[in-house]
Parts: C-alpha cells; sequence; structure tokens
C-alpha cells in the first residue's frame, strides 16, 4: 500500500498510491506541480530525509477543498514528501522571491568577505612567481624562502586581528554601515600600497617593507569587516533565514578565494614565467581587489543601519522604517511592530554596557564565560582545521602530491576554489536551514579529517618527491573531498551559529573577540605551514587531521544546536547543563531539526520570566514557529 492521508483530510475514500515509478515521476517535476495540480503547498525544508513517514510531516497542510482535488492526490503529494535537492532548491528559489531586500542586504554586506578571499586566495599563486622574488629580491634557498613566504602571507592576519579588535568600538560608535565603509578606506589604501611597491627605482628592501606594511593595513580593514559583516546581517535578518543569509559571508569568501585562484592562473598563461622583468604577473592581481572593494562601496550605500543599533541609539521610528523596508510590509503592520517591540524588550532588560561592564558580564559565571568564549572556540577550530593553509600553499601542496609545474599546480587549484563554491552554495540552499549548524560542524568535521588521514599516510610511505599514479591521484581527490567536507561544515556553520550563541548585550564584545582569535590562529597557522611542510611533511596532515577530530568532539558534547531561535530567546539553550543540553540535540545529527531546534528553558530563569508578554505574540515568520513552541526542557 502506499502512503495515504488521515481520514479527517479527506471527504472521500482512501486510495492506494500508484505504483514507485510514477512517485518517481512525480519526485522529478517537484512541489510545482503537485501545487497546480491539487493546490496543496509542500514545505519539504521541514520534512526529514530519514524518516519519511505522514507523521514526521509536521508542516504539511491539507486544504478542505482544492483544485483538481481527488484522494490520489493526495497520495501522491505524500509519496514525494521525501526530501531532494530539487524540491529544496524550488523552496530557496521562492524564499529568495519572497524576501529579496533581505537577500539583496546581506548580499551587499557580504562583498566585504571578498575583500579576505581575493587576498589571502591570490598571494599563493604570486609568492612563487620568478618576477615576484626578482622585484623584492627574495633569496632562491628553499629554507630562507619557506620563512620569508609565512611572512608575507601571514602579516596580513596580523592587521586583521587589530582590526578585529577596534571593530567592536568602531561599530557601536559610527554603526554598522559606517564601520563597514571605514574598513573599505583602510583596505582599498593597503591594496594601493600593495599594487604600487616595487616601482620606479625603489629598492628591493624598501619595496619588500612597503608590501609589509600594505598587507597590514589592507588587513586591518579585513578584520574590521569580519567581525561587522556578521553582526550586521545577524542583526537585520529574520531567524528563518538567519542561518542562510549570515553564512553568505562565507559564501562570497569562497567566490573571492576562486577567482584570486584564477585570474593568478591566467596571468600566467598570459604572461609566463619567462621574463623575470615582467611584473603584470604579480602587480595586476594585487590591482584588481580593488573590485570587490568598490563593491563593497556601491552596494552599502543605499543600505540602511541594522535595526537593533539604531534602537540601541533610541531612534525607534528608524528602526522600525527599516524593518518595514526589508520586509516590504507598512511602517505599522503588526509584524514590523512586533518585531520593533521584542528589540526594544531586549535592550530595555539588558542595560546598555561599557566595554569594561561587558567584560565583567562575560566573566561573571562559568557558564557565562564559556557562552561569551563560543565565537574564540569555533573561530580557533575553524583554523586548525587547516583551511587556510590550503588556501595560501595549494600550489605548494599539489605540487607534492604529483601535479608538478606552475601551470598544472594553479589549475588544480582553481579547481579546488570551484569545488568550494559549489559546495557552500549546496550547503547554504540545501542544509544550513535543514540540518542545523551542529549536524554540519560534526559531519563535515569527520568527512575532513579522514581525507588529511590518507594524505599524511600516503606523503609518509612517499618521502620522496611523489611520481604520478593511481595513488597519488587518489590523494589529489582527497585535497578535493577535504575542502568538499569543510564546505558542509566549518566553512559556513559558524558564522551563524557564533552570532546566535552569546547574549545581545555582548555581541559586539564577544564577536570582536572571537575575530580576535581568528586572526590569531590564522597568523599562527599561516606563518607555520611551509615551515612545517619543509620539515615535518606528511606530518603537517596528521597534525590537522587530529585536530579537526578534536573539533568534532568539542561540537558533539559542548554545543548545542542553536538554529531556528529568535536573537532574544536563544538565551534558553545556556540556562541548563550544558553538556545535557549538547547531547539532547545530537539526535539533530540523524535527521534534520526543521527550522524547528528544540531547546531548554530553566523555569527559574528570571531573563526568560522578563518577557512574559513574548508567548502573547503571534508567530511572526511564515516559514518558521516561534521560539516558544520549540522549547523542549532538559533539567541540569
Amino acid at each position: 500500500m502506499g502512503l495515504v492521508p488521515t481520514p479527517a483530510a479527506s471527504s472521500g475514500p482512501l486510495r492506494p498510491a500508484k505504483p514507485r515509478r510514477e512517485l518517481l515521476a512525480l519526485w522529478i517535476f517537484g512541489t510545482h506541480w503537485v501545487h497546480i495540480k491539487t493546490g496543496v503547498h509542500l514545505d519539504f525544508s521541514r520534512t526529514s530525509v530519514l524518516s519519511p513517514h505522514p507523521s514526521s510531516f509536521s508542516s504539511f497542510s491539507l486544504p478542505a477543498r482544492a483544485p483538481g482535488f481527488t484522494p490520489h492526490s493526495y497520495s501522491l503529494a505524500l509519496g514525494i514528501m521525501v526530501w531532494n535537492p530539487l524540491a529544496q532548491t524550488l523552496v530557496v528559489y521562492r524564499d529568495i522571491k519572497a524576501n529579496p531586500r533581505y537577500y539583496w542586504m546581506a548580499a551587499s554586506a557580504c562583498w566585504g568577505g571578498m575583500l579576505f578571499g581575493w587576498d589571502s586566495g591570490l598571494i599563493g599563486g604570486i609568492l612563487d612567481r620568478p618576477a615576484f622574488k626578482h622585484a623584492f629580491g627574495l633569496s632562491d634557498n628553499p629554507k630562507a624562502y619557506a620563512d620569508i613566504k609565512g611572512w608575507i602571507a601571514s602579516v596580513l592576519h596580523a592587521g586583521c586581528f587589530f582590526g578585529a579588535m577596534s571593530a567592536a568600538f568602531i561599530s557601536e560608535r559610527f554603526g554598522r554601515k559606517g564601520a563597514l565603509m571605514i574598513a573599505a578606506f583602510w583596505f582599498h589604501l593597503g591594496s594601493l600600497l600593495q599594487t604600487t611597491s616595487a616601482s620606479g627605482s625603489q629598492s628591493s628592501s624598501s619595496a619588500l617593507t612597503q608590501l609589509y606594511i600594505g598587507r597590514a593595513i589592507g588587513g586591518y580593514g579585513v578584520g574590521m569587516v569580519s567581525v561587522v559583516v556578521p553582526t550586521y546581517v545577524s542583526e537585520s535578518s529574520p531567524k528563518h533565514i538567519r542561518g542562510r543569509l549570515t553564512g553568505m559571508y562565507q559564501l562570497f569568501i569562497v567566490i573571492g578565494i576562486a577567482l584570486s585562484f584564477w585570474v593568478n592562473y591566467g596571468m600566467l598563461v598570459a604572461e609566463t614565467d619567462a621574463d623575470i622583468n615582467n611584473d603584470k604577473i604579480w602587480r595586476i592581481p594585487f590591482a584588481l581587489q580593488h573590485i570587490p572593494g568598490l563593491l563593497l562601496v556601491i552596494t552599502m550605500i543605499p543600505e540602511k543601519e541594522s535595526p537593533r543599533w539604531l534602537g540601541e541609539k533610541g531612534r525607534w521610528e528608524d528602526a522600525k522604517a527599516v524593518i518595514a523596508r526589508l520586509a516590504r510590509k507598512p511602517i505599522d503592520d503588526p509584524d514590523v511592530v512586533n518585531e520593533a517591540d521584542d528589540i526594544k524588550a531586549d535592550l530595555e532588560k539588558n542595560v546598555k554596557l561599557s566595554f569594561s561592564e561587558q567584560f565583567r558580564q562575560a566573566t561573571s559565571s562559568g557558564r557565562m564565560f564559556y557562552r561569551c568564549s563560543i565565537p574564540a572556540i569555533m573561530m580557533f577550530w575553524q583554523q586548525w582545521t587547516g583551511v587556510n593553509s590550503m588556501n595560501y600553499y595549494s600550489p605548494t601542496i599539489f605540487g607534492e602530491l604529483g601535479m608538478k609545474g606552475s601551470k598544472p599546480g594553479l589549475l588544480g587549484t582553481g579547481i579546488y576554489g570551484i569545488v568550494k563554491i559549489v559546495m557552500t552554495l549546496l550547503v547554504l540552499s540545501l542544509g544550513m536551514e535543514q540540518y542545523g549548524r551542529k549536524a554540519l560542524l560534526v559531519w563535515g568535521g569527520v568527512g575532513q579529517s579522514l581525507p588529511m588521514f590518507y594524505i599524511a599516510g600516503y606523503r609518509h610511505i612517499r618521502q620522496d618527491s611523489p611520481k604520478v599514479d593511481g595513488a597519488s591521484y587518489v590523494a589529489i581527490l582527497m585535497i578535493y573531498l577535504y575542502v568538499t567536507f569543510y564546505s558542509f561544515g566549518w566553512s559556513v556553520a559558524p558564522w551563524p551559529a557564533m552570532s546566535e550563541s552569546v547574549p545581545n548585550q555582548l555581541r559586539a564584545l564577544t564577536m570582536a573577540i572571537g575575530l580576535m582569535s581568528n586572526w590569531l590562529f590564522n597568523f599562527t597557522i599561516t606563518k607555520l605551514t611551509p615551515i612545517l611542510l619543509s620539515k615535518i611533511r606528511w606530518g603537517t596532515y596528521l597534525l590537522f587531521a587530529c585536530t579537526t577530530m578534536s573539533a568534532v568532539l568539542w561540537a558533539v558534547f559542548f554545543f548545542p544546536e542553536t538554529g531556528g531561535y529568535a536573537i532574544e530567546d536563544i538565551h534558553q539553550l545556556w540556562s541548563g547543563n550544558i553538556l545535557k543540553q549538547s547531547m539532547n540535540d545530537n539526535k539533530y545529527l540523524f535527521q534534520s531539526y526543521n527550522n524547528r531546534a528544540q531547546g531548554a528553558v530553566n523555569t527559574n530563569d528570571t531573563e526568560h520570566q522578563a518577557r512574559p508578554n513574548m508567548h502573547e505574540k503571534t508567530d511572526r515568520d511564515s516559514t518558521s514557529k516561534s521560539s516558544d513552541d520549540r522549547i523542549e526542557k532538559v533539567h541540569a
């Protein structure tokens, strides 16, 4: 027998569904066909791939009477309610059509992600160019050059560290939008210094000093952007798509990385390495990084401040206007008023704190300290998966695995960048709001570490220059599998997760500390990688495999699912026993949480009780229930 509707859903006799081949055909046509034929709206973002049973389809509603209705139509509708990429893509497409201003707002801010992506991707392809070495008087000694390569690549992150440090103050003082404009200025200044270094009769040592300064200044702007963009997007987004919109920051990073990879490859094909005096091969890629900076400025000009920042400044009418504009609703619409009231109630409950007061509150208890440390912990683990070693030194790594020569190495790197874009797009579209943050971190980390174990074993067996054979091809394939699973896990999931986890009144401070952690360990790994590849070789891959598995264990035992909550309600997760809450949420490792994450509420939680009116408000999101509908108590 096929799947049939419940008796209450039908006015006629129940009939068996048709054979599976018809269901398969209907699976191909997807939700659009069913909606036209039956009038049934299927929300595939809420179906479970692992439990295709009618009882699991909590959001499937059947109209009392629909055009073309037959009981058999309902059987067919139920039959295709198994998650599939085609249907989910249609859901995302409809969501973009329904919320175009939210997506445009996020895309405008996320051009900032491309600043880092472009800068980090281009340097790996430039460092080994003979013309670059000649222009800056760099040594050909492998050990000496490994050290100087580390400094050239990592000095950007030193600037990023201080940019992230100052971002909290600047974004609070000048607003999120204002901070992005300030960051863009410093980025353009740094890019200009990098592009014009080694010009005219400038000495090699002076040119190298200018390059260092340019990368540090540009990094200062990138570091500011890395804090402000996730905060701005998170504060401006509705909860049912907040994860996807915040994760777009990582998408723009990987697009920037891929574009810079292909620019390096194109310049090598067009200019070749024959002439060591031809500075176009490295100067043009430096100059082109101005483009994403200009796009950030141009697209952000018509955008408004985040409604939360406006509320903090007492500009409530402006805040309502921003919410109404993004939602495409009148300013007096109940949804707009309710959202503004939620922000106002949260701000009134949490008095505006100075940075010293924020620090004292963040360290007021062990539980609060851990919660405020989530951004720093996540950025620590993200960097120790080794992904930026791949970004910066992928031509060298591909060469170690058998792709000898400049062109094959850069071509392999370019394909690596394309894989990152495709996989990041897939997880933002099909996974971020369906399977939550925790599942992506855990399964992405497991899948990411296994290829590193293989490559470590391969390089251990073949200590010398590897020959090109089946084993080396598998090793190259492992690099692509590594980046595939990184894109599904520790690439996009940390950005919304860490922004969601921290208390509202401490977000500026904690996000700044988190991104400082990012850049500190980014600097460390970028500086150490060429030395590690030179000295311990296969041990480099083993190190990253082990640290990635450690990150997985942390996510399993010490991180609860944060997706699907209103920002004002997420404190409920951290009010009880965090270990028990995390273990309880491990059920989402094996099923979709369907944007309905279940959390814990401590009945003695005074913060929660301070907002009794939130239970009285209606659901504001058409595709997501309120946080209170998802509460499942986990006792300490």
